[in-house]
């Protein structure tokens, strides 16, 4: 992916919404992350400004989209079909920075571009983590 085409999106567990249009992020520590600010268009959460980063998630772009045409990022969870098999999934990012499929008991299912790029899987963003976490359940 190029930079060009770095994206991602912020949930606000404050009031449990995605902050529309998010585009400066400052944050201030010479070792971690503390808190900082997000600036965005203001939509669906206009409270939100200032923030400590246990009421953020920022999920990635993964630079795959799924047969709709829309960004899948980190947290989206799909439901994935080839002509032999299917399963849902939610989308993770691995301590070394690669994107993978998790199953519904957090298992290794396999490679977000392997799966859905490479090996012809038909693969289409059906929620997320935040707002419909009832997908993953057994």
């Amino acid at each position: 992916m190029k930079l060009q085409d770095f994206d991602f999106r912020v949930w606000y567990d404050v009031s449990e919404c995605y902050v529309e249009n998010p585009y400066i992020a400052s944050f201030h520590s010479a070792d971690k992350i503390i808190g900082g600010q997000v600036y965005h268009d203001f939509g669906k959460c206009p409270d939100f400004v200032d923030f400590d980063t246990d009421s953020l998630k920022i999920e990635l772009f993964s630079g795959c989209y799924d047969k709709n045409s829309k960004k899948i990022y980190v947290g989206d969870i799909v439901k994935t079909k080839s002509p032999y098999d299917c399963f849902l999934a939610k989308v993770s990012i691995h301590k070394e920075g690669t994107f993978y499929f998790e199953g519904k008991n957090g298992d290794y299912i396999g490679s977000l571009i392997y799966l859905v790029e490479d090996e012809g899987y038909d693969t289409e963003i059906i929620g997320n983590i935040h707002e419909n976490p009832e997908l993953l359940k057994c």
